[in-house]
C-alpha cells in the first residue's frame, strides 16, 4: 500500500514530544489491544483489518488475541501469483490491497496467532533490505512466464522463495490446550465471515445509494462493490460506528497537504502545509463533494494507506477528530494519530465498517458481496 521508508520513520525526532502536545479531549475509544508496527512490508491493508477483527473479539468475547497480519499477506501474495500468471503478467502484483482482500483471504485460507507465524520476520527484513518481498516475487514470477508452457510447479517455488524470507507457517498449531488448523481457528475462535462488512464510499462519478467497483489500483480485480453514499452521510456512518462500539477501517490519502502525523500526531486539511500542525485548532479549508471530487480525478487524491479507527475526539474549540491506531511506526501519540473530519471528508477514500454499526437504510442499499476467486487453481 504506502511506500513508506521505516529507516527515516524510526530515526524521527519530533520538534515537540508527546508530553507538550495538546491533545482532544476523547469523547469514545474503543479497547484495540497494542500498536503493531508494519515496516516496510506494505501491508498496511491487513494491519488494520486485522486490528478491527481483533477489536471485535475483545468486544464480543474479551480476548485480546494477537493475529498474523503476515500470514494473511502471504495468502493474498498466492492468490495474486494465481491471477499474474494466468492473465500472462497483465494484471497488478504488488504487496498493496484493501480491506476486502483480507476479509476474503481470512476466510479461504484461515488466521493464525502472532506466536506462531512472527510478523517481526518479514518486517525485519523489509527494513534491512534494498529490494522488497513482493518485488522479489514478481521478479520471479516474470522469469516464470519468459518460457512458454510455463514450468508445471511455478507455485511451489513461489511459496518456497516467500516462506524462505517471511518464514514458513504450520499447517497445525496448539492455542490456549487446544489443536487448531488456520481454518479451524477462523471458524472456532474467531467465528469470522467477510459478508458481515461494508465498504462505504462517496463520490460523484457514480450514483448516490448505488454499489460500484471504486477505480483505484489497490482495487485491483475491480470486483469488490462500494455502496456510495453522500459525503456528509459518510462522516456520519462513521462517528455512528464508534459511537456504537465498533471499530472500522479507513484507505486514506496521506500525501496530500495536511497529514504530518508522524511528526505532529494530526491529519488536518491546511491551507498551508505544515503550518500549524502540532494545535489541533488549527484553522482547516472548508470541504465539499466538488473539492473531493476533483482531487480524486485529478489523481491526487490516492489510495496510500489503511488504518484501523478506534476512537472520536474533540478539540478545545469544539473540532471533531478520529483517533487511528497506525501501523507506520513511531508517532508523537504512541502509535495513534488524530483526523480531523475536515481532512476525513477530502482525503478519506473509503470505510469498512462491521453491518451491526449501520443503520437500516444502508443494510438494505448494500449490496452482496459477490462470491469470488482469484484464479481456477
Amino acid at each position: 500500500m504506502f511506500k513508506y521508508f521505516a529507516a527515516a520513520l524510526l530515526s524521527l525526532t519530533a520538534s515537540i514530544t508527546f508530553s507538550q502536545q495538546i491533545i482532544p479531549a476523547t469523547i469514545k475509544q474503543l479497547p484495540a489491544g497494542s500498536v503493531k508496527y508494519q515496516g516496510n512490508t506494505n501491508t498496511c491493508w491487513s494491519f488494520s483489518t486485522t486490528s478491527m477483527i481483533e477489536t471485535e473479539k475483545i468486544k464480543n468475547d474479551k480476548q485480546d488475541i494477537d493475529i498474523s497480519e503476515l500470514y494473511t499477506a502471504r495468502n493474498l501474495f498466492i492468490e495474486k501469483a494465481k491471477r499474474y500468471i494466468l492473465s500472462n503478467g497483465t494484471t497488478l502484483f504488488e504487496a498493496g490491497a484493501l480491506s476486502h482482500d483480507a476479509l476474503y483471504i481470512i476466510q479461504k485460507y484461515g488466521a493464525i496467532p502472532n506466536e506462531f507465524y512472527q510478523r517481526e520476520k518479514a518486517v525485519g527484513f523489509s527494513d534491512r533490505s534494498d529490494i522488497q518481498l513482493d518485488a522479489i516475487l514478481k521478479n520471479y514470477l516474470d522469469s516464470v512466464l519468459k518460457q512458454k508452457p510455463i514450468a508445471p510447479n511455478w507455485l511451489a517455488g513461489f511459496i518456497k522463495k516467500h516462506d524462505a524470507i517471511a518464514g514458513v507457517p504450520p499447517e497445525k498449531f496448539t492455542w490456549e490446550g487446544k489443536e487448531y488448523t488456520p481454518v479451524t481457528f477462523e471458524k472456532e475462535v474467531l467465528k469470522f465471515d467477510p459478508d458481515d462488512y461494508v465498504t462505504i464510499t462517496s463520490f460523484t462519478h457514480h450514483p448516490y445509494y448505488s454499489n460500484f467497483a471504486l477505480e483505484i489500483p489497490d482495487n485491483f480485480l475491480l470486483a469488490e462493490p462500494y455502496l456510495n453514499v453522500p459525503l456528509n452521510e459518510l462522516t456520519d456512518i462513521a462517528k455512528n460506528s464508534i459511537d456504537r462500539g465498533y471499530t472500522f477501517t479507513i484507505d486514506v490519502d496521506l500525501s496530500n497537504n495536511g497529514w504530518n502525523c508522524n511528526k505532529s500526531g494530526y491529519a488536518l486539511f491546511e491551507a498551508n502545509r505544515f503550518s500549524h500542525v502540532g494545535n489541533p485548532d488549527t484553522t482547516e479549508l472548508a470541504y465539499t463533494p466538488e473539492i473531493r471530487q476533483q482531487l480524486f480525478e485529478t489523481l491526487i487524491t490516492q489510495d496510500d494507506h489503511l488504518i484501523n479507527v478506534v476512537g472520536i475526539a474533540k478539540s478545545k474549540n469544539g473540532k471533531f477528530f478520529f483517533i487511528l491506531k497506525d501501523s507506520l511506526g513511531p508517532t508523537p501519540f504512541k502509535g495513534f494519530d488524530y483526523l480531523s473530519e475536515s481532512y476525513f471528508g477530502i482525503n478519506a477514500i473509503s470505510i469498512t465498517v462491521p453491518k451491526k454499526a449501520l443503520d437500516k437504510k444502508y443494510l438494505d442499499l448494500a449490496q452482496s458481496k459477490p462470491g469470488r476467486e482469484f484464479s481456477s487453481k
